[in-house]
């Protein structure tokens, strides 16, 4: 039984794959990154960061957190992205311990601002072309593994 529900799941996994690959994910595109996080359910909103940039306000499994927009021209024709996530200055890790968690990591990396929060930040080029919706899946994985981890660390 659990065979047939695998093989059912997989299939159903590859064709949702094989619809989603023909969509793009672009940091030109705005609303692409919106209508990803939307599809996932995760409530989001299209703002303006204060430069003027697009930036996207997503909550998901009980972190904020902001995809901010670089590379952009005249607030616009992004090229790239960045996740970033906030916590506050309540949130302790020491510095060494900051260091030895960005030292383990290989995506995303955290730092401590001078009011005292914990910043995490996770980069990504998408160029013109965007990414595949696929890819952004794995992307955004990666970013979620990345808050866990370092979630994890905070005390």
């Amino acid at each position: 039984m659990k065979s047939i529900l695998f093989s059912g799941a997989m299939a159903l996994s590859l064709l949702a794959g094989h619809t989603a690959t023909a969509q793009q994910v672009k940091a030109s595109e705005p609303e692409s990154v919106l209508a990803y996080f939307e599809d996932l359910g995760a409530p989001a909103k299209l703002v303006e960061d204060n430069v003027g940039d697009p930036s996207v306000e997503v909550r998901y499994y009980g972190t904020s957190m902001v995809v901010f927009f670089y590379g952009c021209r005249n607030n616009k024709n992004c090229n790239s992205l960045q996740f970033f996530a906030a916590y506050t200055e309540d949130s302790e890790i020491s510095l060494s311990g900051l260091n030895e968690w960005n030292a383990e990591q290989r995506y995303g990396r955290a730092y401590r601002a001078d009011d005292g929060r914990k910043m995490l930040e996770y980069d990504v080029y998408t160029g013109q072309d965007g990414v595949s919706m696929t890819d952004f899946d794995e992307i955004f994985d990666i970013w979620t593994e990345v808050v866990e981890s370092f979630e994890d660390s905070l005390s």
